[in-house]
């Protein structure tokens, strides 16, 4: 019973520990806090002021877990530093559904004050810097980072996770295709889903396949499912083939034209560090 518990217990901080955010060394926090909110703004475009009113180009409204961080940085770092630093722990594991920076976001007061209601943030307009990315888990979670310098000496970095409850991710889906597509050709390829005991994509997900073949026919993609433990390498990969071909005819039977869209499973074989059982998006190159 003890050896099962402590079991669980890693599992849990190995979970924790893989999203652990490790800002500017010397960085210090000045607050933190979790707190359930059901009807929390997400913006999703830069802020506009419309008849003296805060009106964002995008946003969706969504309920969830919020958990935040906020650091002042030490001296001499700067905040475009902050939040590169904070962004690239991220940005790997997530697709980025909206960046800006400087006065291309809107005004510095209005990020501070109406959407994260840290007035510590207000800062130069020019000196800011805002991101926000999704990763789907198994509760799928949004991840921003801004950042702001009121002085050399007084600059900010703000993180907001956002676990979204059932269903709400479905909200972000027109901004989750246009960043996967983004994403996907700057990397060269994007991580879909994590994976249960079973692979399948979301209707949502096969539609923007079907988009994606549709808008680039010269160009071929390729449905990769990995998986690791559990089995010997073979039967890995022969179930990861399976689950694979399995994706092929979901987007088949959705009417997607399946010419130039590929599926392989790789079991064990292509580990990539910090990721776990996954279903992948690859552009093959010619």
């Amino acid at each position: 019973m003890v050896t099962k518990f402590v079991q669980i217990l890693c599992l849990i901080l190995l979970a924790q520990s893989s999203w652990a955010l490790d800002p500017v060394t010397g960085s210090k926090l000045k607050s933190d806090g979790a707190k359930q909110d059901n009807d929390h703004r997400v913006v999703l475009g830069a802020i506009q002021r419309i008849s003296g009113a805060m009106k964002p180009e995008a946003e969706v409204r969504v309920s969830a877990k919020i958990t935040h961080w906020l650091w002042q940085l030490p001296e001499g770092h700067t905040s475009d530093e902050a939040f590169n630093v904070l962004k690239d722990q991220l940005a790997t594991k997530t697709t980025t559904l909206f960046q800006c920076e400087g006065r291309g976001c809107g005004l510095s007061n209005d990020f501070a004050n109406q959407v994260f209601e840290q007035s510590i943030l207000y800062g130069r307009d020019s000196e800011q810097f805002y991101w926000i990315g999704l990763s789907d888990e198994k509760r799928p979670t949004v991840w921003i980072v801004y950042s702001s310098a009121r002085s050399a000496k007084r600059v900010y970095a703000y993180v907001e996770k956002i676990e979204l409850d059932k269903a709400q991710v479905e909200k972000l889906d027109g901004f989750v295709q246009k960043g996967q597509a983004q994403t996907l050709f700057d990397q060269g390829h994007i991580v879909l889903n994590l994976l249960g005991d079973t692979a399948r994509l979301r209707d949502s997900q096969v539609s923007w396949i079907k988009q994606l073949l549709q808008d680039n026919p010269n160009k071929r993609f390729a449905l990769v499912v990995h998986r690791y433990g559990g089995m010997e390498n073979q039967a890995l990969i022969e179930r990861t083939q399976n689950e694979a071909n399995s994706l092929l005819d979901q987007v088949a039977k959705a009417g997607g034209f399946i010419k130039n869209l590929y599926v392989h499973g790789a079991g064990a074989v292509m580990p990539r560090e910090s990721l776990s059982d996954r279903i992948e998006l690859v552009e093959l190159k010619k």
